[in-house]
């Protein structure tokens, strides 16, 4: 009965491990990108510690109202704000406001700085994204399904050793 427990406690971790890695990383594979909320500028819509996945679009596919992932003018940080004005000069540009503040940004976003557009997110999970990131994370993420794949083939061998050892007598 033990056994039947680790060996479903063992698949289960590791469904849960490749199931992150997936979210993560799969959008990578189309040219998409994955960022943490990690201000509550646009709540509720989208809350603090929520994975957002971002889209590369044309600037000239963007409306207004639509979520965009852009680098910041002023730090170069990326940053998800909801596009409330398109300005068309020599290039297109769009004027953001985060949902939970009062006024627009300072700044104009360039159709050059601009990412792509928000497609979905996925409530807290940039919290265990973030975390993963980390060398304590990282070392967790691996270490803890490896120790289970290892003590179960190690307890798998010494049953079979022991199984060998009866059967010679």
């Amino acid at each position: 009965m033990r056994s039947k427990a680790a060996k479903w406690t063992g698949t289960a971790m590791i469904v849960a491990v490749v199931l992150m890695a997936g979210s993560i990383l799969f959008p990578h594979f189309f040219g998409w990108r994955t960022d943490t909320v990690l201000s509550g500028s646009m709540s509720p819509t989208l809350r603090l510690g929520d994975l957002v996945i971002t889209e590369p679009v044309a600037a000239d596919a963007i409306k207004v109202g639509d979520i965009i992932t852009y680098r910041s003018p002023i730090d170069g940080s990326f940053a998800v704000h909801r596009v409330v004005e398109i300005q068309s000069q020599s290039e297109l540009a769009f004027r953001t406001k985060g949902d939970a503040n009062d006024y627009p940004d300072p700044y104009i976003v360039t159709s050059q700085n601009v990412v792509g557009v928000v497609k979905f997110s996925v409530p807290l999970l940039g919290y265990l994204v973030q975390f993963i990131k980390t060398p304590l994370g990282f070392a967790l993420v691996l270490g803890i399904p490896g120790g289970v794949i290892i003590s179960m083939e190690m307890k798998n061998i010494w049953a079979m050793l022991s199984e060998d050892e009866r059967q010679k007598r």
